[in-house]
């Protein structure tokens, strides 16, 4: 921990910015292999919010932490550290202290071209100059208004959230599964100017923003949360969501038994929902938390495939068509994908005592979550979605009972094989020694 004595010299300032990202011209949507064509329209504005948290000590030492959170499916890993470069060097901001976070909005663009065309063609033209370009934008405007901030923390519930694993007749199916884990803990953290204002909010909650599947354009539960937000206290707070391990649990919208995708109004009910119950947090007893040295670290765990395919049974898979197809060309015309590990990457970022985040590029399944938060007695928030995507990362259990995110989902992201079961001890062992790690640096 810090020490108390030098408490004082740990002012941390922070700047925001709301930016918007929606796409300037018709392309396809992102998530759903059903969709068809371009967009029919724009229902609700994309955005991306900026946090920029800055840090000087007595002696001159700086840190600082750049969180963005987007209303996107996810950040392509092939352009990451192409913007990471550039924000290092017009601003200075190291590689670990840069969080790309997306919501994980099915109703937004493609970011990515290392997917099968299922999930969406890439606009190339859409991620530099609509997305990459207004970030740059919005970091500039977010350095210009710095303040002062202490932080608050609360905690609330929300319930429309319901694990999506369940064995029907042998199989292993996306159903509804109220016995199956999920995480309906709502974190708020309050950013509070010297005047009492609030001059930005994290949002933190898992479920996927899988509420409807139209063909329009839209923000989608969390971004409509997060206006909604932005309304009820008016002013110009930032308020910004933050998706956490979500990979098996979606939206609890069940119909005779089974799921159904709901319309618009579905999207804003549960929107709202949220958007009520972070209110009433922030009307509760919150906890101020005490300043604290803001550190990030970057860690990389490789993890382990199963048997990979042989080029002769990538031309046997591209014959049949479809899904298989899709992923043995990729395979074929990226042979250098075909390796025998995935290099999962996770980022710490320690924001204040008993707060901080971890990161990962992965749609990383509840249960990893739920890990995180009853090792570190909720001093460590789980993240997802963040930096990049490599695909979904299941527990030992899922990969042996088989389902779309242990196994269907591999032929979608490309990857060349399903994970070995050995990739939950090894995600596990990593995390206790990275909080080791976080113990002695924070002192």
């Amino acid at each position: 921990m810090v020490n108390n004595n030098n408490m004082e010299n740990l002012n941390l300032k922070l700047g925001t910015a709301k930016i918007d990202i929606t796409p300037k011209h018709p392309i396809p949507l992102a998530g759903f292999a059903h969709r068809q064509g371009n967009f029919e329209d724009v229902i609700h504005p994309l955005h991306a919010r900026i946090l920029l948290f800055k840090q000087t000590e007595a002696d001159g030492t700086r840190q600082n932490v750049l969180i963005v959170s987007a209303d996107l499916i996810w950040w392509g890993s092939e352009r990451i550290p192409v913007l990471k470069e550039r924000l290092q060097r017009e601003f200075g901001f190291t590689f670990s202290s840069m969080l790309f976070h997306a919501t994980h909005n099915h109703s937004g663009p493609q970011t990515s071209g290392r997917f099968t065309p299922s999930l969406g063609p890439l606009d190339f033209r859409y991620v530099v100059e609509a997305l990459e370009e207004r970030i740059i934008d919005g970091v500039r405007s977010a350095l210009q208004n710095l303040e002062s901030v202490r932080i608050d923390r609360g905690t609330g519930y929300c319930g429309f959230s319901i694990n999506r694993r369940k064995v029907v007749e042998g199989e292993m199916t996306m159903a509804p599964n109220p016995d199956g884990p999920s995480d309906p803990e709502v974190t708020v953290l309050r950013f509070v100017r010297e005047t009492g204002s609030t001059k930005a909010l994290l949002v933190h909650y898992a479920c996927h923003a899988t509420t409807t599947g139209d063909n329009f354009v839209s923000s989608e539960f969390p971004g409509i949360a997060m206006d909604y937000l932005e309304d009820k206290i008016g002013g110009t707070t930032v308020a910004a969501y933050l998706q956490g391990y979500c990979g098996d649990v979606r939206p609890a919208l069940i119909r005779d038994g089974a799921f159904y995708r709901g319309d618009d109004q579905e999207v804003c009910r549960l929107g709202q929902t949220l958007g009520d119950e972070v209110l009433r947090v922030m009307q509760s007893q919150m906890e101020a938390l005490q300043t604290s040295r803001i550190i990030s670290q970057t860690l990389t765990v490789d993890l382990p495939l199963q048997n990979l395919p042989t080029r002769s049974e990538l031309k046997t898979k591209s014959a049949e068509g479809g899904i298989y197809a899709e992923w043995a060309e990729i395979l074929m015309k990226h042979p250098e994908r075909i390796h025998s590990s995935v290099p999962l990457e996770m980022t710490w970022v320690h924001l204040a005592e008993g707060l901080s985040l971890l990161t990962a590029n992965a749609e990383m399944v509840v249960s990893y979550g739920l890990f995180i938060k009853d090792k570190f007695a909720r001093r460590i928030l789980p993240v997802g979605y963040t930096n990049g995507m490599i695909g979904y990362v299941p527990t030992a259990r899922q990969i042996d009972e088989g389902g779309y995110e242990s196994k269907d989902s591999v032929l979608y992201f490309g990857q060349p094989a399903p994970f070995d079961p050995l990739v939950e001890e090894r995600i596990c062992t990593e995390i206790q020694r990275l909080a080791e790690r976080k113990d002695e640096t924070c002192r």
